[in-house]
């Protein structure tokens, strides 16, 4: 699968790469977030593990504790991600979103000894994170996630495995094309300033952002799936 090369969100970009562990924190409105595109065994590993959790009829679901509009939201427990490989990439990018988040907002000096400090041979991300959460969001047409935060963890992300290529068959002419979308919404009430980040989703991306962040998901028309994975987590440095 070939992934695109640029970011998707809009805003200034400042690229990372530690160790082999790529991604981008972009500043496209009140907070940042991560970026990055899924390198392609860890992508390959998350569709297999989401294909037969789908097909095992003991799965639990997690919509009971979720507001979302959606019939499919199994459980994806930690020992499911160590399974299939996945658990210390993901627990990884944790860790770099917040020292990423301090880079950015730090002045030239500190941003100098987090650099060198970072491409050290002996480098190891100082920040403890315990992932809380995981589910699966198999959504079809007609469902969705009305605007929500997720107060109980420090952290939040999503990943998109499936996309529709089309999520809305009858647009309405003039009008933008919103199905399926997600949109972040920020508290700012500066008229100076983007209080909402509106993105099409990829598959392949995975975004990380804080918990506290207001975010919803548009419904869409359309007969594929538009699969996606939730996690939460916590931090403390």
């Amino acid at each position: 699968m070939n992934f695109p090369k640029k970011t998707a969100l809009p805003g200034l970009s400042q690229p990372f790469d530690h160790h082999g562990v790529a991604f981008n924190m972009v500043k496209a409105f009140g907070p940042t977030l991560l970026e990055t595109r899924l390198p392609e065994d860890i992508f390959s590993k998350m569709l297999q593990m989401t294909d037969d959790l789908l097909e095992d009829p003991n799965r639990k679901s997690y919509g009971d504790s979720l507001v979302g509009q959606i019939r499919e939201e199994p459980e994806i427990t930690l020992d499911l991600l160590k399974q299939y490989g996945v658990y210390d990439y993901i627990h990884g990018l944790f860790a770099e979103y917040i020292l990423g988040c301090s880079y950015c907002d730090a002045d030239p000096e500190y941003k100098q000894s987090v650099t060198a400090f970072q491409q050290s041979a002996d480098y190891v991300n100082p920040v403890n994170v315990k992932i809380e959460a995981a589910w699966l969001v198999s959504q079809y047409q007609g469902e969705y996630n009305p605007i929500h935060n997720h107060s109980s963890s420090t952290l939040s992300s999503v990943m998109y495995l499936k996309v529709p290529e089309t999520m809305n068959e009858d647009p309405i002419p003039g009008k933008a094309r919103l199905d399926g979308h997600i949109e972040w919404v920020d508290r700012s009430t500066d008229v100076m300033q983007n209080s909402t980040l509106r993105v099409k989703p990829e598959a392949g991306r995975f975004y990380i952002f804080p918990a506290t962040l207001l975010h919803l998901v548009y419904p869409f028309k359309g007969s594929e799936e538009r699969r996606s994975i939730s996690i939460n987590a916590t931090h403390q440095l």
